[in-house]
């Protein structure tokens, strides 16, 4: 291939260059040290390790304060479940049969009931005697055959006499003594 150049009209086969003046070494000031700039990143960098140390601290006492909490409530927690626990002891039939009789109390033999609307007595109310213990399990005891069965455990009564109550017994009528079950 070959290729034809153009020429522009009114130059001359030459382009000329332009007379430069010869180069000089110019005296300068004297140079000014710029010491704000590396005292603000030495500023910068020493507030940065200060912040990082206040909130590690700060980390660190909070991680102190949870742990005292977190140890206060397990004990509130225990706490609340031995006495939970004994309440339900204080509670339970057999435990109030037991004080009942300490205090010298007998079941009705026969219960009555007033009706609070118009003071209506209901059913036949017969003095309570001693003869007949409560009919509230004591104790459990174990059968011969080592498995648990409720049987009648023992009480004691006013005299410290230690007697058998019968197993408690299910009743639907209304007029019938009330039993407790555990």
């Amino acid at each position: 291939m070959s290729s034809t150049a153009v020429k522009v009209s009114g130059l001359p086969g030459k382009p000329k260059t332009p007379a430069r003046a010869p180069l000089s070494v110019i005296p300068g000031r004297p140079a000014v040290r710029q010491a704000w700039f590396p005292l603000a990143m030495l500023a910068t960098l020493v507030l940065g390790l200060i912040s990082t140390l206040m909130i590690n601290t700060a980390l660190a006492e909070g991680s102190y304060e949870r742990g005292a909490l977190v140890s206060e409530a397990t004990f509130l927690a225990d706490r609340q479940e031995s006495l939970t626990h004994e309440l339900d002891n204080l509670r339970a039939p057999a435990t109030l049969a037991q004080k009942a009789l300490a205090l010298g109390m007998v079941p009705a033999q026969s219960p009555a009931f007033v009706r609070l609307s118009d003071g209506v007595v209901l059913g036949v109310a017969e003095p309570a005697t001693a003869k007949k213990p409560f009919t509230v399990i004591t104790q459990p005891s174990l059968s011969s055959k080592g498995s648990e069965q409720p049987a009648a455990g023992p009480t004691t009564s006013k005299s410290s006499k230690t007697t058998k109550t019968p197993a408690p017994r299910a009743s639907a009528s209304p007029g019938a003594e009330p039993t407790a079950k555990d």
